[in-house]
């Protein structure tokens, strides 16, 4: 009796840890299944994240090729213009040479009669005015092949500055000029940054018909939206004429626009001035109000081996 009853009492026990074990298993069963979920969960997540970020690229990638069929267009537009135009300044360019040179013979004539003296003078200037026209078109049009060298900023805005001063002192536009010589030499070519800057002089003087002022600086300034530090230098070249128009702003550097009356400007030296610099790799910016002056930035970035 004894043996059946510790048996019996055996069997309770057994039963006992078979329910626990039992009721421990279905609770690992359901930890595992809620684990499952979770992790089934992130899994989702992480896709769903991972497929707006490919739709993203997407549209960046679908954006940057939009504006690359823009460009090629307008540099398809431009080699086309370019044969055009260069074909137009030499049927032109001839007859308006030999045009200047009789004029100027007429003028050196002692006998002419003030009056005379006058018309050839306009004619005179207007046929410069068609020879800038022309000029200014081929420059545009043009490619520059650039030949970058090791570029002394204040060596050319002085030599910039020199071809200006007749003209400074005769409309009463007095010069300040703020740049050390000890500047870092600038990663340019020459000709064509100086080409830049007379642009954006003359300009200035076009702003004050009436006198002013005009301020011409140079600081080494690194460039603000690049995501390498790049060292670099600013100029800044500010007049306090008749200033910009805001609604105007956004499209001064686009070729043929131009705020100045008809026969005064054509539209192409801030969009030349513009070319350049992009063409070597820098930026040109500008703050204006209207009546308070204009104030343009030109950015280039430094000289160093690496570029040689």
């Amino acid at each position: 009796m004894q043996v059946v009853a510790s048996g019996y009492n055996g069997m309770r026990i057994s039963r006992g840890n078979n329910a626990v074990l039992g009721r421990t298993n279905r609770d690992g069963g359901r930890s595992n299944d809620v684990t499952n979920r979770d992790q089934e969960g992130w899994t989702n997540q992480d896709a769903t994240q991972d497929l707006q970020e490919r739709n993203e690229e997407l549209v960046l990638a679908n954006e940057r090729l939009v504006v690359d069929q823009r460009e090629l267009l307008r540099q398809q537009r431009l080699v086309v213009l370019g044969k055009l135009v260069a074909t137009i300044a030499h049927k032109i360019g001839t007859p308006l040479t030999a045009i200047s040179g009789h004029l100027q013979l007429l003028l050196e004539d002692p006998q002419l009669s003030s009056e005379v003296n006058q018309r050839i003078q306009i004619i005179f200037r207007q046929t410069h005015r068609l020879n800038t026209v022309m000029q200014d078109l081929l420059n545009f049009v043009r490619t520059p092949t650039l030949e970058l060298e090791p570029v002394s900023i204040p060596q050319c805005l002085e030599q910039a500055l020199q071809l200006f001063l007749p003209i400074f002192d005769k409309q009463s536009i007095l010069l300040h000029t703020d740049y050390q010589a000890s500047l870092p030499l600038a990663c340019a070519d020459f000709l064509q940054l100086q080409d830049a800057v007379n642009n954006l002089i003359d300009n200035a003087i076009d702003a004050m018909p009436h006198g002013g002022q005009l301020r011409v600086s140079a600081w080494p300034q690194d460039r603000q939206d690049s995501l390498v530090r790049e060292p670099g230098i600013c100029i800044e070249i500010h007049d306090t004429g008749i200033g910009i128009p805001s609604d105007c702003l956004e499209s001064i550097f686009q070729a043929f626009f131009t705020t100045k009356n008809i026969g005064e400007g054509t539209g192409l030296g801030l969009a030349i001035a513009s070319e350049i610099v992009q063409q070597h790799q820098g930026k040109l910016s500008v703050e204006s109000a209207e009546g308070q002056g204009t104030t343009f930035f030109l950015w280039l970035p430094v000289w160093s081996e690496k570029t040689s």
